[in-house]
């Protein structure tokens, strides 16, 4: 695939982004012990927010996720992510599980899940239900993580997704 433009852009304010990451400290210390750079306490909720790029639509759009972390390296919750390109308004729903691989600098996670696309636009509505995949990686800091992941949807709708974002967990 070759990328122009704007998908150039963003692909290089990733990078950006995410490479200062892997320079940073493994651990934190903190008042109560250490606290991980990669892993959820068990049994917490982690609310998003994130800007999704999809690459069909050649659009930057808006993305909100909720997942509970069963175990601290296991999560799963249901995302929603919109774009609007002007001619074609897309809505995503997806509700995927992470698995995170620890690194020295970062958490490594592949995602997998299912998938609903509605897109409308003047002429027609079409929807679709699917799976989604792929892959990511994330940094906490404290309750705050940083995030970016690729994911794509196969589906009668496909689309590929870069996404990069925060989280805030509970406990």
């Amino acid at each position: 695939m070759v990328f122009k433009g704007l998908k150039t852009n963003y692909f290089l304010g990733l990078a950006l982004i995410l490479m200062p990451l892997m320079g940073i400290s493994q651990h934190a210390e903190t008042s109560e012990g250490s606290e991980s750079h990669c892993y959820f306490k068990k049994n917490s909720f982690s609310l998003g927010i994130g800007l999704p790029y999809s690459l069909k639509l050649d659009v930057a759009g808006i993305n909100a996720r909720f997942y509970y972390n069963i175990g601290e390296a296991i999560c799963f919750g249901p995302e929603f992510s919109y774009f609007n390109n002007g001619h074609e308004e897309v809505m995503d729903v997806d509700f995927v599980g992470h698995y995170i691989f620890e690194t020295p600098w970062v958490g490594l996670f592949p995602l997998a899940g299912v998938n609903y696309t509605l897109e409308k636009s003047n002429h027609r509505t079409l929807n679709a239900v699917g799976v989604v995949f792929g892959a990511g990686l994330h940094r906490n800091f404290g309750k705050v993580s940083l995030f970016g992941e690729y994911a794509h949807v196969e589906s009668k709708l496909p689309d590929d997704f870069i996404t990069l974002g925060l989280f805030y967990n509970f406990k």
